[in-house]
């Protein structure tokens, strides 16, 4: 049960050696709380103000010397009384000032329980309440973006269009209801069906962006796949610019699989080297096959390597017929001995040579062409949440229906039903209709004292 009656602390800077740590605090007794350990009295201190202070034990001895900023009700981020207290950041000194706030009367926060507070206190809606937590944990620029713009409200004042648009249609046909003898002629229906056509339309485009989404939110994985000794880990050693993978002459070098993160075009990757695929009787090469046919399988992008000195082999042509063409790179390596020997029909060809780092830039041009869809704007709005997304279709769902029944003639009371559900649903990403198992379940996610 969310008890919003007690004051809540948490160290919200990482545990550590540093300039400073903040202690936090948020409820309605906290300045009352911080009034018995600070050496001033804070009772009559202005809102949004710094004080320098020392905060002092049960004995009035001195723990640290701080400072400490009060942010009064309502003007806070919890909406609440909030007090912070800047110590100096050691490891020590940090938890003897956090202890002395628990002596005073505060209780430890949960993860996410200052945000919780936020949104319960309307200060902000749910999906800005989600981004907080997306915007600390951004991988990239363009997570970081996306998640700037939900805290700011772009994903919140679409779907609000969205439910303004339907309420206005759901409103007309309810009028209709209840005074028949208005009633609504052919051509006012058809203005109906092309403002919903209309709303479905960027409903869809909107939902449509989550695969983008996902990927900037998630980050992605490229699997390095082929047959024995065609490069694999000289292209992976290649690209970290690093000797991480063993490479010798010998056939089926690498057993098991290596990962490694790396930065291409400000996005981040995980980069993994496979086993070579080919037939073997050795039980311990089977297992690092058996771990590359997984990989692959769970990658979002394949970089096929093939040996342009040598025609294709038998194992090639096996792995190549199981491949997802869409999402595989065919790199043709070692075009410093040899032009290739065959053509392919891949839709995304490369050459390079991995020993000599030639034509690695038009593989990393080509990661990245694939990894989007379509060219990212920093003013887009992406659905980067799986929870948005799952709305968002509920919502284009029961929108199709009623479009379906509005077609066929069938009586504006059962199509605001489907009206009302899709707003429901919209509801739904801005945190109305949210259960306390679902609001648990998203804040158990964030870190303590945010």
């Amino acid at each position: 049960m969310i008890n919003q009656k007690e004051t809540i602390t948490a160290i919200s800077t990482p545990i550590g050696e540093g300039a400073i740590s903040i202690v936090r605090l948020s409820g309605k007794n906290s300045i009352a709380i911080i009034n018995k350990i600070f050496s001033k009295d804070i009772l009559k201190f202005k809102d949004k103000t710094a004080y320098i202070g020392k905060i002092l034990d049960s004995k009035k001895n001195v723990v640290d010397e701080v400072i400490l900023t009060l942010f009064k009700t309502p003007n806070s981020f919890t909406g609440e009384d909030i007090v912070e207290i800047a110590c100096h950041g050691g490891i020590l000194i940090t938890q003897r000032v956090f202890e002395e706030v628990l002596n005073a009367g505060a209780r430890p926060s949960g993860p996410g329980e200052f945000t919780m507070r936020a949104f319960l206190n309307k200060k902000i809606d749910l999906s800005q309440a989600e981004a907080i937590q997306d915007l600390i944990s951004a991988k990239n620029k363009f997570a970081l973006k996306a998640a700037s713009n939900q805290l700011c409200g772009h994903l919140s004042k679409e779907i609000k269009k969205f439910q303004k648009l339907l309420i206005d249609i759901a409103a007309i046909m309810e009028v209709s209801l209840d005074f028949p003898e208005e009633g609504i002629d052919d051509a006012e229906t058809k203005s109906l069906i092309d403002d919903m056509l209309s709303i479905l339309k960027s409903m869809q485009e909107l939902s449509d962006t989550f695969e983008d989404g996902k990927i900037i939110k998630a980050g992605v994985s490229i699997c390095i796949a082929g047959s024995v000794n065609v490069g694999k880990s000289s292209l992976m050693n290649a690209i970290l610019k690093k000797d991480r993978a063993i490479v010798t002459s010998i056939s089926g070098t690498t057993r098991d699989v290596l990962k490694e993160d790396i930065k291409l075009n400000d996005m981040f990757y995980q980069l993994i080297d496979t086993a070579g695929i080919r037939k073997t009787t050795c039980t311990i090469e089977q297992e690092g096959i058996k771990r590359s046919r997984r990989e692959q399988k769970n990658s979002d992008i394949t970089l096929l390597v093939l040996d342009a000195s040598k025609k294709l082999s038998e194992d090639d042509l096996t792995f190549i017929k199981i491949l997802n063409r869409k999402k595989t790179i065919a790199i043709w390596n070692k075009i410093d001995i040899s032009d290739p020997q065959e053509k392919i029909d891949f839709e995304n060809v490369v050459k390079i040579s991995a020993k000599n780092r030639i034509g690695l830039e038009n593989l990393y041009k080509m990661i990245e062409k694939i990894t989007f869809k379509s060219k990212i704007s920093n003013d887009e709005i992406f659905i980067t949440n799986k929870r948005h997304k799952y709305a968002l279709d509920g919502a284009i769902s029961y929108l199709k229906k009623a479009l379906k029944d509005l077609g066929k003639g069938i009586s504006f009371e059962f199509i605001t039903i489907d009206i009302k559900s899709s707003l429901k649903e919209l509801s739904k990403i801005l945190g109305f209709d949210i259960t306390e198992d679902i609001l648990s379940s998203i804040f158990s996610n964030f870190c303590i004292g945010k």
